[in-house]
């Protein structure tokens, strides 16, 4: 069977969570060619509830992943995938009437290799910024924005609902599984970055691909510590400056970050330094 679209979606211990996203799916799936994978690191109970409930159709897959690793499922996803368009959502997202024809209407565009979707969290307001997905001053700021109306190029997408054409992923060698977990963002701001940095105008962000982050308080990241989130955080934007920019960039982007860095986040200068020390020995 040839699909129009390959989902990849990982899961931690969320199985009534993924239900409905999955429910939402199999509805879809009268409409479009998909196929499904789901990359379940849950822990034995989770893990069990969801494979009883789990839809009993041969294009829905439900795959056993453990240790946790996000990169590696976003991996072995673009890898199995059957579709030349793979479509990475979080479990706890709701999909709209046009999340997925807006995403394969894009790739009519043969310059087009990523598409990113928008996304509303819970209790979110609209961003009325006008740069989403940027990342200025050799990664000083990086700019999100992804609840804008404004269609344009990118340099990222957000991870919970982006997609790629399977071949760009190949040439890229897909995600980096040196980032440090658990893992928060900076997979996709990494491989965004490289995506465009290699192909110009190739990475879209737009707004009728939107999807609704209900961002429940339990599962997935929210299954660790939040410390433990926001020193593997900062490790791993460390490391993406060092692997991504020179050691001059990465000297204008101290200078341009430390003011905020100093008066905001202190805590994080150790983990950003430790990072970026990896990320040079890793280049």
């Amino acid at each position: 069977m040839r699909f129009d679209i390959s989902i990849v979606i990982g899961t931690l211990n969320r199985p009534d969570t993924i239900k409905l996203l999955l429910t939402d799916l199999l509805k879809i799936s009268s409409k479009y060619r998909l196929e499904v994978l789901v990359y379940d690191q849950s822990e034995n109970k989770s893990f069990t509830k969801l494979s009883n409930i789990f839809p009993k159709k041969q294009s829905f897959k439900h795959i056993r992943l453990q240790p946790p690793n996000t990169c590696k499922y976003l991996n072995l996803g673009w890898k199995a995938a059957q579709a030349e368009i793979v479509l990475y959502l979080d479990d706890d997202v709701t999909l709209t009437e046009t999340t997925l024809s807006t995403h394969l209407k894009n790739y009519d565009d043969k310059n087009i290799l990523g598409v990113a979707g928008r996304v509303i969290n819970a209790d979110e307001k609209i961003s009325q910024e006008s740069e989403v997905g940027m990342i200025q001053w050799y990664g000083a700021i990086v700019e999100s924005n992804f609840s804008s109306l404004k269609k344009s190029y990118v340099q990222f997408p957000y991870g919970c609902n982006m997609s790629f054409r399977k071949k760009a992923l190949e040439q890229l060698g897909g995600f980096d599984e040196r980032l440090k977990g658990p893992i928060f963002s900076y997979n996709e701001v990494d491989l965004g970055f490289r995506l465009t940095k290699s192909f110009d105008s190739s990475l879209i962000f737009d707004p009728n691909a939107l999807v609704y982050h209900k961002l429940f308080p339990t599962g997935g990241t929210r299954t660790y510590a939040q410390e433990s989130l926001f020193q593997g955080n900062n490790f791993n934007y460390g490391f993406f400056l060092g692997k991504n920019f020179s050691l001059i960039e990465n000297l204008i982007c101290l200078v341009r970050r430390m003011p905020y860095q100093i008066t905001r986040e202190p805590k994080a200068i150790s983990a950003i330094i430790k990072g970026l020390i990896y990320g040079k020995r890793a280049t």
